[in-house]
C-alpha cells in the first residue's frame, strides 16, 4: 500500500475503468474522506445510511477494499485531496451522464446513496444561478420522494405519458408538483433538456396535480444540449 496521492487524471482514468455499478458506492467513499476532514463530528451530523455505514467499515480494510474496488488502493485515497471545484465537477458529471438508464439499472435503487452524497459533496451556489428568484414551481412524474425534478411542467408530461408507456405502477407515476426557492434546491442542470432540478422533497409540500388537469399540458420532448 501506498500514501501517494492519486492526482486528478489518474483518478479520473481509475474511475472510468470500473464498473459503473461501483460508481455511487466509490463516489460516497470520496465524499467520506472529503468530509472527514472537517473532523468526526462532520460525518455524525451527515447522518448517512446504513448503506453508505458500511461503506466506512469496508474503508478500514485494504485488502477487502482493493477486492471490492478493482484494485484501488484505499491508503493512497485518504491522502487524496482535490479541490471542491473537482469534487464537485465529479458528483455532477455522474449524475448528468446518466450511465444508469443507459446501463439498465434503476435509478432510484440509488436514492439513498445520491441523499448521502447530496449531504457529503461540496456543491457552489453558482450551480443555481439560472433558476429564477423567489418562489417557484417545479414539476415531477414520479413519486413523492424523487430527488430529479424539472422547472418545465411540458418535460414532466412528456415523462409521464413515457413512464406510462413502460407500466409504471400508478403510485410510482404521478404527475406532481411543489413550490420551492433556490435554498431548496441542491443543483440545476441543462444538459439532456430536461430544466432538471436536484433537490431533497419536503413531502408535506408535494401536490398531487389530477389527471383531469395535467392531461390539457402539452408535452415537451427533451432535447440534449450539445
Amino acid at each position: 500500500m501506498s500514501r501517494k496521492p492519486y492526482q486528478i487524471k489518474e483518478w479520473n482514468d481509475l474511475f472510468l475503468s470500473i464498473s459503473y455499478e461501483k460508481h455511487i458506492d466509490l463516489l460516497v467513499v470520496l465524499g467520506i474522506i472529503y468530509k472527514s476532514s472537517e473532523g468526526e463530528e462532520a460525518i455524525r451530523d451527515a447522518d448517512l445510511s446504513g448503506d453508505s455505514i458500511i461503506l466506512t467499515r469496508l474503508m478500514n480494510n485494504a485488502e477487502s477494499f482493493a477486492e471490492a474496488f478493482e484494485g484501488i488502493d484505499i491508503e493512497r485515497l485518504f491522502y487524496t485531496y482535490f479541490s471542491e471545484e473537482q469534487y464537485e465537477a465529479m458528483l455532477i458529471e455522474e449524475w448528468c451522464n446518466n450511465i444508469w438508464s443507459k446501463k439498465g439499472l434503476e435509478n432510484h435503487k440509488f436514492l439513498t446513496k445520491w441523499k448521502d452524497l447530496f449531504k457529503l459533496f461540496p456543491i457552489s451556489d453558482q450551480q443555481k444561478k439560472d433558476l429564477p428568484d423567489g418562489n417557484f414551481t417545479v414539476y415531477r412524474a414520479g413519486s413523492t420522494n424523487g430527488i430529479s425534478w424539472t422547472i418545465n411542467k411540458g418535460i414532466a408530461s412528456w415523462f409521464w405519458i413515457k413512464n406510462k408507456s413502460i407500466k409504471s405502477e400508478p403510485k410510482y407515476n404521478r404527475f406532481l408538483s411543489m413550490r420551492v426557492t433556490k435554498d431548496d434546491v441542491i443543483f440545476y442542470h441543462n444538459t439532456r433538456g430536461e430544466d432538471e432540478v436536484i433537490l431533497i422533497p419536503n413531502e408535506n409540500k408535494v401536490e398531487i396535480i389530477p389527471y383531469k388537469e395535467f392531461k390539457e399540458f402539452e408535452q415537451l420532448e427533451p432535447i440534449k444540449n450539445m
